[in-house]
């Protein structure tokens, strides 16, 4: 029987659909319109091919030939793990993920979705066509990599938030991941955000199982954090031993 701890990084910038409407570095709609067509003419054209099927030039400046490929991409990653997580043409150095300096300078702003273009500003993914992406299998765990910016941040968070004290050292965090959802289910939290505060965001860290394994098997009933995603937290059943009554009770120390 083996737990399997990690972070979460819940912060929702981004997360619902009014916060996307000019997210895009590129026109997203011209985009995928531009893909579609690539995709009905077929066939090769002179420039780098795509990273998923390897038959059809790129369009723009993505790594893959239309939606269909892209979406491959984010889904199942690369086919080829020997070469670099963000360009997809050079060897990855022995040990790193990465080719070079220079891609792995990229690496740490990249989308968490596709990994192989910047991220837009404030935002986890690089425009509308990996949002509607991941929005089509929500809600959806990503695993933000060591060494991202993202990763920095909220290991940062952590660690200057924890007041326990000598007598319960700092733990060392294993894993980050970022939670996408949709707007039906995001709607009463972001409602009760703009309700706390309109100006600031909210990040906070869940000690807490994400994955339960007894003997071969997962055992999803246990894992917490998968159980949270489909139905949220219910306030009937907390406590009513706190200060303020039954309730859903928060702390800006991480260690609480």
């Amino acid at each position: 029987m083996s737990y399997y701890p990690a972070e979460l990084d819940s912060d929702d910038e981004g997360s619902i659909e009014y916060d996307w409407d000019n997210d895009s570095q590129i026109d997203n709609d011209a985009l995928s319109l531009d893909m579609d067509r690539l995709q009905i003419r077929g066939g090769s054209a002179a420039g780098p091919l795509c990273v998923v099927c390897k038959t059809r030039s790129v369009c723009r400046d993505y790594v893959t030939c239309g939606l269909t490929c892209i979406e491959k991409l984010c889904k199942d990653g690369p086919s080829d793990i020997a070469l670099c997580t963000y360009c997809h043409k050079r060897p990855k150095l022995a040990g790193k993920d990465q080719c070079g300096q220079t891609c792995a300078d990229k690496a740490k702003i990249a989308c968490l979705l596709c990994k192989a273009r910047p991220r837009n500003g404030r935002y986890h993914l690089c425009g509308r066509t990996c949002k509607r992406i991941a929005t089509k299998s929500t809600p959806l765990i990503l695993e933000i990599p060591k060494n991202h910016t993202t990763y920095d941040m909220v290991e940062n968070k952590f660690k200057s938030s924890w007041s326990a004290g000598a007598s319960n050292p700092l733990p060392k965090i294993k894993k980050i991941f970022k939670i996408i959802e949709n707007n039906e289910f995001l709607m009463p939290y972001d409602q009760y955000r703009f309700f706390v505060s309109a100006s600031s965001s909210i990040y906070s860290v869940l000690n807490a199982t994400l994955f339960y394994f007894k003997g071969n098997g997962w055992v999803q009933q246990k894992a917490i954090v998968c159980n949270i995603l489909k139905t949220s937290f219910s306030v009937s059943i907390a406590k009513t031993s706190g200060a303020f009554g039954a309730g859903i009770y928060t702390s800006s120390a991480s260690n609480k």
